[in-house]
């Protein structure tokens, strides 16, 4: 399911290459965190010192959500890297916004998913 609309994908694929978030390297290709090997990555942590971009791209997902999944009642982001723009999505939503962190704290309160 995309839960982005093809012309908005289009313009934030442009966003992405114009603030040079995405890199090639197919004679050393990239690790995921999966241990993929890959010879792109996309840098979307960029897109969060660009506002025009982070705009773009919060206002879509949210439209997104409005479409597809209208009774939602809190969005998500795992952490760190979904965080800055699940904020943003709840905040245009007007929805709680809660984060998940990939194993409990081993201090405080040892949660594993903050907020809510």
């Amino acid at each position: 399911m995309d839960i982005l609309n093809s012309e908005l994908a289009s313009n934030v694929a442009n966003e992405l290459l114009r603030i040079k978030a995405v890199k090639l390297q197919p004679n050393n290709p990239f690790t995921w965190a999966s241990g993929w090997k890959s010879p792109i990555y996309c840098d979307n942590r960029k897109t969060l010192s660009y506002p025009d971009v982070r705009k773009l791209i919060a206002k879509g997902l949210a439209q997104g959500v409005k479409e597809k999944f209208a009774d939602a009642e809190v969005v998500a982001g795992v952490a760190t890297g979904a965080i800055a723009i699940g904020l943003m999505v709840a905040e245009e939503l007007g929805l709680p916004f809660i984060y998940v962190r990939p194993k409990p704290k081993e201090h405080g309160l040892g949660n594993q998913i903050e907020g809510y």
